[in-house]
């Protein structure tokens, strides 16, 4: 990648490290989880841009920042989240809506898209447990095929066993998926 473009983009990213790291010493985790997807987003179209040993070391440099960035953001606490000695932990499931999915990185929102395969009949469950950065996902397609996805390698796996259902949010069709990501407002 020519040297100019490469440093501005490591320098947007670190901003927005230098943006985490104020909203987490606010103990906003809300917003320190959506400027954590973005840099994260950003760093994923990055990576296979880079080239030379130079910039492949600073990008490797950089995804461990963010590693120690998400590691301070899982350290806060969530409103309702009883504390470490108090015994009982409150489960705070994940509203999904359509705000909160177009937050998702625009690199993690193309690969569940690419999952869906061009079904524009097809439909997407986020999973409504862990922290909402990378989410576990199933996807319904138009012949009743339901397919498991993890959320940090847009694998497929084996569905959950039982009442595995329980833990997902309402169904998001591939239009509304595909509007967030070309920012057509259609949705």
């Amino acid at each position: 990648m020519e040297p100019t473009k490469f440093r501005e983009s490591r320098l947007s990213i670190n901003r927005l490290c230098e943006q985490m790291d104020q909203l987490i010493e606010k103990k906003a985790l809300d917003e320190s989880r959506a400027c954590f997807d973005k840099a994260f987003g950003e760093l994923d179209e990055l990576r296979p841009k880079a080239s030379g040993d130079i910039q492949e070391r600073s990008v490797k440099n950089l995804a461990m920042k963010l590693k120690g960035m998400e590691g301070k953001i899982s350290k806060l606490k969530t409103k309702g989240t009883a504390s470490s000695g108090s015994g009982s932990r409150v489960k705070n499931n994940i509203e999904w809506d359509i705000d909160r999915v177009a937050q998702l990185s625009k690199t993690f929102l193309e690969k569940v898209l690419k999952n869906m395969a061009d079904d524009a009949e097809s439909q997407v469950f986020f999973g409504t447990t862990g922290k909402g950065i990378r989410p576990n996902y199933q996807i319904k397609f138009k012949d009743g095929q339901i397919t498991w996805f993890t959320g940090s390698g847009h694998k497929p796996k084996a569905g959950p066993k039982g009442q595995g259902a329980k833990n997902l949010s309402t169904p998001f069709l591939f239009q509304e998926i595909n509007a967030i990501l070309n920012n057509t407002g259609n949705i």
